[in-house]
């Protein structure tokens, strides 16, 4: 279907791009947080209402990305990455400019769905075009700059926000889309064959994305409207038949979505648990703080996301080193610093006061730089090694979605507890909300 790639230029710009599209996908989920609290002002909303904002680009990332890896990499690759642009770009103008939240919310799941299918064709940049020698190197290439990304993230959408408006943090994106397309029309190539016509899972796509949607809406709704009300109990039955149909639909499928026989191996079932309950934890951690630091410190946007570079830099600099210091001493001892330095970052945040400072912040930023630097490459790495054999590949799409579902779960879960500890932050603005109270929740 595609040939290899023999031109060293052509190869390093298919890295090129393909590096750029995992950048503006890790820059976007990261640089969106340190504006949480302006925004929010901005529209006069609350913490609940707010998640909505980052939950939507999570949402529709989690429930479309392996749909569009699997049209991607049955000859559309080209095509794929080329839309997923112009949709993130058009989804990123249009979040700049919405004029309510609830456009906002439709904004970004638009551009959620254009970085779905971003990040579903880029790696295949690498795995389909480069030889097999320089494979490695590209996927490198990939994981570094999405590691550059998230550290640049935080500062660059603190500074945007502190010095033009939270609206330039998705402005920018537009003008990137645009050159990225004509980029991609005149770097990736066609493929020299017809692809043989598969059938593909739409039904599985529908009621996988119908499960995850649905689940949140349980989830931060249920305090609003109250676990037991008639929205509440509509949308946890849509979440369990959904969940259900899903299974038993893939079961009897010759080509589903996911092969989820792959859950019949405990260890990886657990790890798998694992790994998402983590990203849950980064998620719902990076959306919290933000706050606490632009309402509790009384830090603006710009200080919030220097400090917040912090937790990054440290992950990007200790993930290669620890992934191959993984190699030759297995994952267990890494997998357990990791859960270490989570327990120890989150005890900090528990008993943290405003009083203190930001100094004591200080060190539950470099346990959460840490926790997540020492856990990525190990963690991914136990998911591949207790998949099946021969199901790698089903073993890796469940990590690329727990990944994404974790992020939304995660800041679903936080937004729920904080609105337990706190009912009468519901439907109030967060500006409104006394430092005593936002502490309690946050606690």
């Amino acid at each position: 279907m595609y040939r290899v790639v023999e031109n060293p230029t052509h190869q390093k710009m298919l890295m090129l791009i393909s590096a750029f599209a995992i950048f503006m996908d890790s820059l976007d989920s990261s640089i969106v947080n340190v504006a949480m609290p302006v925004i929010a002002a901005e529209y006069g909303i609350d913490i609940s209402a707010g998640s909505w904002i980052v939950m939507a680009y999570l949402l529709i990332m989690a429930g479309f990305i392996l749909a569009f890896g699997k049209v991607a990499d049955n000859g559309k690759i080209r095509e794929v990455f080329s839309i997923g642009f112009f949709i993130f770009a058009a989804g990123s103008l249009l979040s700049a400019l919405a004029p309510s939240l609830g456009i906002m919310i439709a904004a970004r799941g638009l551009q959620g769905l254009g970085a779905s299918m971003i990040a579903a064709a880029a790696p295949l940049l690498v795995t389909r075009f480069l030889p097999e020698g320089k494979r490695g190197l590209g996927m490198g290439v990939i994981a570094t700059t999405g590691g550059i990304a998230l550290t640049f993230g935080p500062p660059l959408g603190g500074l945007l926000t502190a010095y033009l408006s939270w609206h330039w943090i998705f402005l920018i994106n537009v003008p990137i889309g645009i050159a990225a397309i004509a980029l991609a029309r005149a770097v990736i190539p066609k493929p020299e064959t017809k692809p043989k016509k598969e059938p593909f899972d739409w039904k599985g796509t529908w009621l996988m994305f119908a499960a995850i949607a649905s689940l949140i809406l349980f989830l931060e709704r249920g305090p609003v409207l109250g676990w037991t009300s008639v929205e509440s109990i509509l949308t946890g039955t849509v979440f369990a038949v959904s969940l259900l149909w899903f299974i038993f639909h893939s079961l009897k499928s010759e080509s589903p979505l996911l092969n989820v026989r792959i859950f019949t191996n405990w260890k990886f079932s657990a790890v798998s648990v694992s790994y998402l309950l983590t990203c849950g934890v980064f998620a719902g951690v990076m959306y919290m703080v933000p706050y606490y630091m632009q309402t509790s410190l009384s830090l603006d946007a710009a200080v919030s996301g220097f400090l917040l570079m912090i937790s990054a830099v440290i992950t990007a600099l200790v993930g290669i080193p620890v992934g191959a210091w993984s190699d030759r001493i297995g994952c267990r001892i890494p997998c357990i610093l990791a859960a270490v330095f989570r327990i120890s970052f989150c005890l900090i945040l528990l008993f943290i006061l405003p009083e203190w400072g930001v100094i004591a912040l200080l060190p539950a930023l470099v346990c959460m730089g840490f926790a997540f630097g020492i856990s990525g490459g190990p963690a991914t790495t136990r998911i591949v090694q207790f998949s099946p054999k021969g199901e790698e590949g089903a073993g890796t799409s469940v990590m690329i979605t727990a990944d994404f579902l974790g992020g939304v779960i995660g800041v679903a879960a936080y937004v729920v507890i904080f609105s337990f500890a706190v009912p009468a932050s519901i439907g109030i603005p967060v500006t409104a909300l006394s430092s005593e109270l936002f502490l309690t929740g946050f606690h």
